[in-house]
């Protein structure tokens, strides 16, 4: 939530019980800058300060190596009020929301509106729900980090900080899909495989017209039918009982096409999947009417990732441990790792380990989640990298 001179001495900034009081103190500092830094919001570089603190908290570390980042972080956020003058209009209202979508000057008017919402209602998840139906459309914008900002505002439990999330998403709103997705006509069919799904893109070879950076393409890639009829295919589909199943299978593939080329936009493939799984673990917490939107939630994602997967030249076979390698990946430890990570100040690095460790606990202990983490590692230590086929 936007902090300002009158409401900071007054309103009670609420945090999980494990966080710790260094972190709660930096995340309330942060709050009062813009989620973009200098203030752009499109085109620009996310501030991934507070994502990098909660990573930290995450791994395990200590005050000190949060203070440690801290130090080295560079100092260009711009604050929301006094260095961009972005003040509450008082025209969005929780009725009209909707109609403001993609407009960067409403931030604050948008910080508002979420956060009466969410202290207005007796049911958070419900009313995260209403919000992220409409949002939906906009999920991969900014490389997903609106929804990372989501997972982690409610790992950290602020409602202002979820509020912030809900708004930095609503600012960089665009429909990325142009399209309902296509609906299953056989509701008797089982459904294949990711990795058969993929397959199958391979088999078809599709001829997208699409040319330029990774993220573009596959922002782009997401509107394309021919992609929407294979990534959602008759054979394939993301519904309320097989949820947990296809995320499983999905995080797989996200994992497989990081260690296939690991680069921004298939490492943010990978820390985008961990924030959903995040989220979804967190609303089904409190039943299974969340089961709807979150499937399609992940449809999106999925359309996404399968885009990504195209723009990497759908190779035939990605990578999977060595099988001398093996006895080292089991052999490492997270804590070590953890520890590791937490004295390298590269904000990428540090959220990537933090993804796979949360992924390997709470997802699945795939050994592919903990290579990543190791090979991360290895980028900036002199820990051995893990060898792949």
């Amino acid at each position: 939530m936007l902090f300002t001179k009158s409401n900071t001495a007054t309103r009670l900034f609420n945090a999980a019980p494990d966080m710790s009081a260094l972190v709660i103190d930096e995340m309330l500092k942060d709050s009062a800058f813009h989620p973009n830094l200098g203030g752009v919001t499109k085109g620009g570089m996310a501030n991934h300060y507070p994502m990098t603190i909660m990573s930290l908290q995450g791994l395990g570390a200590s005050d000190e190596d949060i203070r440690n980042f801290r130090s080295t972080w560079p100092r260009y956020r711009s604050k929301i009020s006094d260095d961009l003058r972005l003040m509450d209009k008082g025209v969005i209202t929780q009725e009209n929301w909707p109609d403001y979508l993609g407009q960067a000057n409403m931030l604050a008017d948008f910080q508002r509106v979420f956060f009466e919402g969410l202290n207005a209602t007796d049911d958070q998840n419900a009313y995260l729900l209403t919000v992220l139906e409409r949002l939906q459309y906009a999920l991969p914008m900014g490389l997903f980090h609106p929804l990372i900002r989501l997972s982690f505002a409610m790992m950290h439990g602020d409602k202002g900080l979820i509020a912030d999330a809900l708004a930095y998403w609503a600012i960089r709103y665009e429909d990325l899909y142009k399209r309902m997705l296509p609906p299953r006509t056989n509701l008797t069919t089982l459904s294949a495989s990711a990795a058969e799904n993929w397959a199958l893109l391979r088999a078809a070879k599709p001829q997208v017209s699409v040319w330029g950076g990774s993220l573009s393409v596959c922002e782009r890639l997401c509107s394309e039918p021919v992609l929407h009829d294979i990534a959602v295919a008759e054979n394939f589909f993301i519904t309320e009982e097989n949820l947990e199943l296809k995320i499983q299978e999905i995080g797989d593939r996200a994992i497989s096409l990081y260690l296939y080329e690991p680069a921004l936009t298939t490492l943010h493939g990978v820390t985008a999947y961990q924030a959903l799984a995040d989220i979804t673990q967190q609303m089904l917490d409190s039943g299974n009417g969340a089961r709807p939107v979150l499937a399609e939630l992940w449809q999106r994602y999925w359309v996404w990732l399968t885009g990504l997967y195209l723009e990497k030249g759908f190779p035939e076979t990605l990578p999977t441990v060595a099988e001398d390698a093996q006895a080292y990946v089991d052999a490492s430890d997270w804590q070590d790792i953890a520890k590791g990570i937490a004295s390298v100040p590269e904000v990428h690095a540090i959220k990537m380990v933090f993804s796979c460790k949360w992924l390997y606990e709470n997802i699945e202990a795939n050994p592919l989640y903990k290579a990543a983490a190791i090979n991360v590692l290895a980028e900036h230590t002199r820990v051995k990298p893990v060898a792949l086929d």
